[in-house]
């Protein structure tokens, strides 16, 4: 736990949520003509799946938990029609989804056990894609309780569920295939940075030892 918790880890906690506040408020901001209801095609969940892959589950749940409170604290909206469907819906928007991308942090033994980089994007795959449909799930249920009130039918859909899963569907596809994508990138271009800094040195200090 200290290791896992450590000054240096808390430092890349706060930069990495920091900058997925960030991203995900200059998503939101070109996205709201297109998601009225809330929503936004960006790549905020990729600065979750880093921290998941560095340091791993619980770092990476931090982090996400910072970016969902400081959406929080820039308002939110909601018309459920009593107070802990309010609440509820609220919580599923802002204070689980992010946290839920952290999922990805599973396939990080996976990932630093692969010897070569099919595996490597393999874990990568698995761990965005578990993360990006949990993230998926939490605002779909969001969705069924913010039009449970007084859903009419829209572009021909009758189902509050139905349409809470299309319509964040949308917007989320997209989110875990671009981040997704820049993740792997970084796992080919850049794989020192997806490896806790610490294992890295002293792996680097032993091949060296070995060619002296």
């Amino acid at each position: 736990m200290k290791k896992t918790f450590s000054i240096r880890t808390m430092a890349e906690v706060a930069i990495f949520a920091a900058l997925g506040y960030v991203l995900d408020f200059l998503a939101g901001a070109y996205s709201a003509p297109l998601f009225v209801n809330g929503g936004s095609i960006g790549i905020a969940m990729v600065c979750v799946y880093i921290v998941a892959y560095r340091r791993g589950f619980f770092p990476a749940l931090l982090v996400g938990l910072i970016m969902g409170l400081l959406d929080l604290a820039d308002g939110f909206y909601s018309i459920a029609d009593v107070w802990y469907k309010a609440f509820a819906q609220v919580a599923l928007d802002y204070v689980v989804a992010y946290p839920l991308v952290a999922f990805a942090g599973l396939f990080k033994g996976m990932f630093d056990r692969s010897s070569n980089n099919k595996g490597k994007i393999l874990a990568i795959v698995y761990g965005c894609t578990l993360g990006g449909i949990l993230k998926l799930l939490s605002h779909v249920l969001s969705g069924v309780l913010f039009w449970s009130n007084d859903f009419q039918p829209t572009w021909g859909i009758s189902s509050p569920l139905l349409f809470s899963f299309v319509y964040n569907g949308a917007y989320m596809v997209p989110c875990i295939v671009l981040s997704m994508a820049i993740v792997i990138f970084i796992a080919y271009k850049y794989s020192e940075f997806l490896t806790e800094p610490d294992s890295y040195s002293l792996r680097v200090s032993n091949n060296n030892k070995g060619d002296k």
